[in-house]
């Protein structure tokens, strides 16, 4: 890189540090955006009421996103705090019509009205603090928020196809707009610990949506030893992120030769896979739980295995966007999450959820022998030719 390539994609000011008070309640609402639109897919799980669900994280997601960034390079004050406080309050109003927002027109209206709201406010913040260093897929959000609230009277089931059009454009925003990464400031230990947190909260949202189905009815031995196990599935996947990933994604934007291959490859697309992974293990977490012996069928009984692969196999193409090279103990260990997901359609719901944690523990008692004894975790899906954006 060139002195003036260089004066042109550094950036120019220093980014915030450590996360602040008023950005973990916001993750809070965030947090509780995510467990609603878990509902609907506990209640009927199939493919169709999976896609709805997705229609609807994405937005909340990427809100978020462009939040954290708006916030990453500029110092607290109070109106930063309120600003947090009324995005808060708008992806409280996405979060209480998400469940509803693709079925009924008025959960409709308020989830897309909240949502252009957000986007408004975002601009704002982007516009008289931190204009020239932060992510600008704002004027695209801008733009798929109000083809939201524009189509939120249309009946089903156009609402859901204009909404789709709209969220797929959403997602390609960065792609396409990548060359506004260069200017951000990147904080190496607030947007690590941004995202990890967000992490930490979903997990302990499964935790506690698994415990709560749990207090439905008498504890049997079967639902007592089905409950143990998603509570050890819970801590291998806390494992599994915060005792190897967390400090290399801290390490990779420190060491980089492209920064914002991290900020966008593996912070806001790798960790909505890893949302959308935790937000399936929850799910068939919380329904084998409540009947271990029974034994689901379609998607219901995949959702589990599935969701466990989903999170690990994301590690896999995360790794290989900061180093290069994917993790062999993390890929296998996937693929064989996914064989049992193909099989647990013929299993009882406590035999899946125990072979899913099994399989977990296993990757994770591999890679700390591996690292404890002094030698490497195996590498895979090596690429070279990663530093582009």
């Amino acid at each position: 890189m060139t002195d003036a390539t260089a004066a042109t994609t550094l950036p120019a000011v220093s980014a915030r540090d450590r996360t602040t008070w008023a950005e973990l309640f916001f993750d809070l609402v965030l947090a509780f955006g995510v467990s609603q639109v878990a509902h609907p897919v506990a209640a009927h799980p199939s493919w169709a009421v999976l896609g709805k669900c997705l229609l609807v994280l994405v937005p909340l997601w990427w809100a978020w996103v462009d939040v954290v960034m708006a916030m990453n390079a500029v110092h607290e004050t109070n109106l930063q705090r309120v600003f947090l406080l009324l995005t808060a309050l708008a992806v409280y109003g996405m979060a209480v019509a998400a469940p509803l927002a693709l079925a009924d027109r008025e959960a409709a209206l308020l989830y897309s009205g909240s949502y252009l709201a957000l986007r408004l406010l975002i601009g704002e913040a982007i516009r008289k603090e931190c204009a020239l260093y932060t992510i600008h897929p704002y004027r695209a959000g801008l733009a798929f928020a109000l083809v939201l609230f524009a189509f939120a009277s249309v009946p089903a089931p156009w609402r859901e196809v204009c909404w789709a059009c709209a969220v797929v454009a959403e997602i390609a925003a960065p792609v396409v707009l990548s060359g506004h990464l260069r200017q951000l400031a990147f904080g190496v230990n607030h947007l690590p610990e941004r995202f990890g947190l967000f992490v930490m909260i979903a997990l302990g949202e499964n935790v506690f949506a698994v415990g709560a189905g749990a207090t439905h009815g008498p504890l049997a031995p079967a639902e007592l030893t089905a409950l143990v196990l998603a509570f050890l599935v819970g801590c291998a996947l806390w494992w599994l992120y915060f005792h190897l990933v967390a400090s290399a994604v801290a390490h990779a934007l420190r060491t980089h030769p492209t920064p914002s291959v991290v900020v966008r490859d593996v912070l806001s697309y790798g960790h909505l896979v890893l949302v959308v992974g935790l937000l399936l293990v929850s799910v068939g977490a919380t329904r084998t739980v409540r009947s271990p012996l029974h034994t689901p069928d379609g998607l219901s009984a995949a959702l589990l295995p599935s969701g466990a692969a989903l999170f690990m196999l994301a590690f896999c193409y995360t790794r290989r966007r900061m180093f290069g090279a994917a993790s062999a103990t993390r890929f296998y260990g996937g693929i064989a999450l996914l064989a049992l997901a193909l099989s647990a359609w013929r299993l009882p719901g406590v035999a899946t959820l125990a072979g899913t944690t099994v399989l977990l523990l296993l990757v994770n008692a591999a890679e700390h022998w591996l690292i404890s004894s002094g030698r490497q975790v195996p590498l895979i899906l090596r690429n070279r030719a990663f530093g582009t954006v």
